[in-house]
């Protein structure tokens, strides 16, 4: 013991006569407590329990041997916000409360706003005389337009709520951007009943610097493969998996088959059913525990070394409303067998390739229902349509929020928002449109992965105009971005 507790000292920290730590641990546990900020002064039992607990969140932490073809590459999984509890009978008090954390958890992120130093409330500022400076933070109540073209928004708090007139060029530009039930900061002059902006913020995402892993390793983006559907493109994701397992593409091609070691799947892996009216005439497999043995098939061809994270969609058998919890260990069996897969919440957080010193990519997964909202109401998106979901995941992250309006997506109000984007992602990652995407906004890369199933009738109708079986695959190392078509 005396050796371990030296080895800590050794390395500049004092130790706590309280702590007791597995000799097996040292090594990690140094490595945790180096990356910690702040730097503890003084190593405590508690800072190990802390490093313990952490310790069971990684569930996947390999080295597996495979042909000369594929190198051996460790890999790492962390579990970070996964979304587990299931729904009850809600209130009227259950959504007050779930709108209080909303509101609060955003208000502190402008708060830190420089601009914003200062801050008073709205019923603090309807108080004022005369013509006054302020500075305000609430969520949007409404959102109108005058006969004369200014726009008004209603901002609201705890204490009352106040018409804010956008009349100001630059601040009237941002108005189509605004929506119902987003929280946002505003700087401007109060006269009488009526704040005048002339400053819009958003919470915005600060700018950060680009992370890259220190050795060569791919991460492969999937969704919408909607397994049992008349027109699940079967032939191109057997391609896929053969390129995963090396037997197709060229030299180059196989070369990052081989040094994929991280695949996500963002929702819909079957069509379901029921889903929408008449669906039963599209379906190939009508049965929903055959359709997930079927995908489970499919899966089951993947290596053994690449982890499979996985959420759920809009047509997984589970409730619609968000945040949807994993999918049931009953109906999709066929996947909680297979020991490379883990199963996660729409949406939900994890670490990927936390080894050595480097920490990591920090991954949003969220399967994108509230696009087709966000793309109907908000004018300069509206102009894209589907074909620009890095657009949409830019407006999101501007926001904070997967679904900022409320009926954007179905709900399930939880005690926390679990859709407010608190922590800022490296890779935000999302499905649902059909439309194979790849952008950057500040730090953080977009992705929308494409699809396996070709166009539907009920597609036809929303104006969908998938692009199946391309694949965005990321360079951990370089952090970037390429399409693999597949089709």
């Amino acid at each position: 013991m005396e050796n371990v507790l030296s080895k800590i000292a050794n390395e500049g920290f004092l130790v706590s006569p309280d702590l007791k730590i597995e000799p097996q641990h040292i090594e990690e546990f140094l490595d945790f407590i180096k990356k910690l900020q702040p730097k503890p002064f003084l190593i405590s039992n508690q800072i190990y329990q802390d490093f313990l607990k952490d310790k069971q969140q990684e569930i996947k932490y390999v080295i597996l041997k495979h042909t000369e073809k594929r190198p051996e590459i460790k890999t790492r999984v962390k579990i970070k916000k996964n979304y587990t509890k299931t729904s009850k009978k809600t209130s009227i008090s259950d959504w007050v409360t779930y709108y209080f954390d909303r509101y609060n958890r955003l208000r502190n992120l402008l708060q830190n706003r420089e601009e914003l130093r200062g801050v008073v409330s709205i019923g603090r500022a309807k108080k004022m005389d005369g013509r006054q400076n302020v500075l305000l933070i609430g969520m949007i109540k409404d959102v109108r337009n005058t006969f004369s073209g200014t726009k008004i928004i209603t901002l609201e708090d705890p204490t009352g709520y106040i018409d804010v007139s956008l009349k100001k060029d630059e601040v009237s530009k941002l108005g189509d951007e605004i929506v119902a039930d987003e929280v946002i900061g505003v700087v401007g002059v109060k006269s009488k009943d009526f704040v005048y902006a002339e400053k819009i913020i958003f919470p915005e995402i600060p700018a950060r610097p680009i992370k890259k892993a220190e050795e060569e390793v791919y991460a492969a983006f999937i969704s919408d493969i909607h397994v049992g559907s008349c027109v699940f493109l079967a032939n191109e994701f057997k391609q896929f998996l053969d390129w995963i397992n090396g037997k197709i593409g060229s030299k180059e091609q196989k070369d990052v088959a081989s040094k994929v070691r991280y695949l996500f799947i963002g929702g819909d892996l079957v069509d379901g059913v029921g889903v929408y009216p008449g669906q039963e005439k599209e379906l190939l497999i009508k049965d929903i525990y055959e359709q997930y043995k079927e995908i489970g098939k499919y899966l089951s061809q993947i290596p053994k070394d690449i982890q499979i994270i996985v959420i759920p969609g809009n047509h997984d058998a589970l409730k619609l409303a968000e945040p949807q919890h994993p999918l049931f260990k009953d109906i999709a069996a066929p996947l909680y067998d297979l020991d490379n897969v883990t199963m996660l919440s729409n949406p939900a957080y994890v670490n990927i390739h936390n080894i050595g010193k480097f920490p990591g990519f920090n991954v949003l997964m969220y399967h994108g229902v509230s696009f087709d909202h966000i793309v109907s109401e908000v004018p300069k998106l509206r102009k894209f349509g589907y074909t620009r979901a890095d657009k949409i995941m830019e407006f999101l992250l501007k926001k904070r929020h997967l679904a900022p309006t409320h009926g954007a997506t179905r709900v399930d109000p939880t005690p926390q928002d679990f859709l407010v984007i608190d922590e800022i992602p490296d890779i935000f990652t999302s499905g649902h449109i059909h439309y194979t995407s790849v952008g950057r906004y500040k730090s953080i890369l977009t992705l929308n992965s494409g699809c396996f199933q070709d166009k539907t009738e009920f597609q036809l109708k929303l104006g969908h105009n998938p692009t199946p079986g391309r694949i965005p695959i990321f360079n951990l190392q370089k952090n970037q971005a390429k399409i693999m078509r597949f089709r």
